[in-house]
């Protein structure tokens, strides 16, 4: 099962992790929006799948198609 969570969340995971990260929101929409990394997009709100970012992050294949899911 996939990881799904809010961009803030993320960013929150990876923080967690490494303090020091500089990561940021902003990147990660980016990245959704270009569809670097798998996302949901319901209305305004974009959720992310966090172990694509990780694998996009570490430039690691991910197994998972790269298609942005729009939801109605």
């Amino acid at each position: 099962m996939e990881r799904i969570r809010t961009i803030n969340e993320a960013v929150q995971m990876i923080r967690k992790e490494d303090p020091e990260s500089r990561i940021s929101a902003y990147m990660i929409r980016q990245l959704a929006y270009n569809e670097k990394i798998r996302s949901i997009k319901s209305g305004s709100k974009v959720m992310i799948d966090f172990d694509s970012l990780l694998a996009f992050l570490q430039s690691k294949e991910y197994y998972l198609p790269m298609e942005q899911i729009k939801l109605v």
